[in-house]
């Protein structure tokens, strides 16, 4: 096990000091974690096979999954990917800096281990002040989210610390990241393009902008994260009634719900509120927090029928979090 070095930064002013202690262990080919304003992300030097390499290894993530480039500037695309058409030019000046990832065709530069062996390769330009100064220092990054393989997304240092301690060279520590919803993955190699990953940046938003339909791609509906607490959706409230009454004779049990109303469910049960149309997706720590408190068992109140916006991506997190419902 490796010794991990916790770098305390400002997050909205980065410390040059603190920043350059983090970018001398990039040029190392160690790993470093950092904020953005989705979630924490795990970088090493892209254009270093072998550190990229240790992200695999760290994480325990499979080869066959490619890795998303996080630039400071247009300019790194333009070094890195082979063609850049005219569609992806608007969406980086309407989206970048901001939660929008882009499936371009690879350059010659990319190396293999970062596009899985495909002839393509995503990028992605972060909006967190730390974020763009660490990869104004350190250059181009190879960034998944910061946590082991099948958990879920860390949004805060301490998250980090959980998975990955003793597995990484560093972790800049800002606090709690921005929105906790990782960007949205868009492919633009494809025809018709295709969303990839539900994010930040909703589908709607970009279709207006291209003035075209785009083509969702829809997960599989098998439980996506490794966790100690059973994960249910509920699909109606008489289900999910039954499902709290049957679970709290098991352990303890935890409830989320999505508005001001407290659900009337019996003693013993732990509320949680998510906004489904809020700033902050709490999915990710609410999930951590039902570890942390150890229950048993955590229910998603049933979701409304009509969402839009960034609230069909939070609703994409929990469906992937239950696996399939009740």
């Amino acid at each position: 096990m490796k010794s991990t070095t916790y770098i305390k930064i400002n997050a909205q002013q980065p410390d040059q000091e603190a920043i350059q202690r983090a970018a001398h262990f990039i040029r190392q080919g160690e790993l470093v974690a950092f904020p953005t304003e989705t979630v924490y992300g795990l970088g090493a030097d892209a254009l270093n096979e072998q550190a990229v390499e240790k992200i695999f290894i760290a994480k325990g993530r499979p080869a066959t999954q490619a890795l998303l480039i996080h630039v400071s500037s247009i300019a790194q695309v333009y070094q890195l990917a082979a063609d850049i058409p005219r569609p992806a030019q608007l969406l980086m000046e309407a989206f970048w800096p901001g939660p929008l990832s882009l499936i371009l065709p690879a350059g010659k530069l990319v190396p293999s281990i970062v596009r899985a062996g495909k002839a393509t390769v995503g990028f992605r330009m972060p909006a967190h002040p730390v974020a763009r100064a660490f990869i104004d220092a350190a250059g181009a990054l190879a960034a998944p989210s910061a946590n082991l393989y099948g958990r879920p997304s860390p949004t805060s240092a301490d998250h980090v610390r959980q998975d990955l301690h003793g597995r990484i060279a560093a972790v800049l520590d800002a606090g709690q990241t921005g929105t906790g919803m990782e960007s949205t993955v868009l492919d633009l190699c494809a025809r018709p393009y295709r969303v990839l990953r539900r994010g930040g940046v909703s589908v709607e938003e970009v279709e207006r902008l291209l003035e075209q339909n785009l083509l969702v791609h829809m997960p599989d509906q098998q439980a996506a994260y490794h966790l100690k607490v059973k994960i249910l959706l509920a699909s109606d409230s008489e289900e999910m009634k039954q499902c709290l009454q049957q679970y709290s004779q098991q352990g303890k049990v935890g409830l989320v719900s999505y508005d001001d109303r407290t659900p009337i469910t019996g003693a013993g049960v732990i509320h949680y509120r998510l906004d489904l149309y809020g700033e902050e997706n709490l999915v990710y720590t609410i999930l951590r927090n039902a570890e942390e408190q150890h229950l048993n068992t955590l229910v998603f109140a049933p979701l409304p029928e009509a969402l839009s916006g960034r609230a069909v991506a939070v609703a994409d997190r929990i469906r992937r979090a239950a696996g399939l419902s009740l």
